[in-house]
């Protein structure tokens, strides 16, 4: 499916509970603040919308600047603590109505090494509105997702901190190398050879 019949989904609006007192899609990450990466990777792809689900201005002014700039749709979630499942919902609210998205990909803020290249494989393997594509690092599903419209009913119904996860476990997987698929959960996650 080419992008333009797709709305990408950029989920930030996670407390960081792992992470301690700081902000993790705040912390640097070769040369940039972690969520930026992925919020610069998606935006330079066309998309018939770019959506972030951050937490409310007050509490990530600079994200909000930088969603803002970027094209970004801002949905605020006030509720982080009801889980990803959360800003699930508050995107699908968002782009049901928007006729010409036949479905969304589903991308983690907290993922800043996925490729523009992974991304569009994913939205090359959607077919139509009943596909359902994950990325797989041979071992489990997992986002970036792309869901499509059929499904909204059910995103719609999520709740906790599972997402769409048994969905995605039943959909075409699309494999990359696992460290394109890490995500920045403890401030441990950002040592190691990319983050020195």
């Amino acid at each position: 499916m080419r992008t333009e019949q797709i709305a990408a989904v950029l989920l930030a609006a996670g407390t960081s509970s792992r992470f301690g007192e700081d902000d993790k899609l705040m912390a640097e990450w070769r040369g940039k603040p972690v969520a930026v990466h992925a919020l610069e990777t998606i935006a330079s792809m066309i998309f018939a919308e770019l959506v972030a689900v951050a937490r409310p201005v007050g509490q990530a002014p600079f994200l909000h600047r930088r969603l803002e700039r970027r094209g970004y749709t801002i949905l605020e979630n006030d509720r982080p603590e009801d889980g990803i499942s959360g800003s699930i919902v508050r995107a699908v609210e968002h782009v049901m109505p928007l006729r010409k998205c036949r479905g969304i990909l589903i991308c983690l803020a907290d993922m800043p090494d996925v490729p523009q290249t992974h991304y569009n494989r994913i939205c090359l393997a959607a077919e139509d509105v009943r596909s359902v594509v994950a990325s797989t690092d041979g071992f489990s599903s997992s986002p970036p997702a792309f869901i499509g419209r059929k499904h909204f009913p059910e995103l719609l119904a999520l709740r906790g901190d599972q997402g769409a996860r048994v969905l995605l476990s039943h959909g075409v997987q699309i494999e990359t190398m696992g460290a394109c698929l890490r995500d920045i959960d403890t401030p441990e996650d950002l040592l190691g050879p990319a983050g020195d």
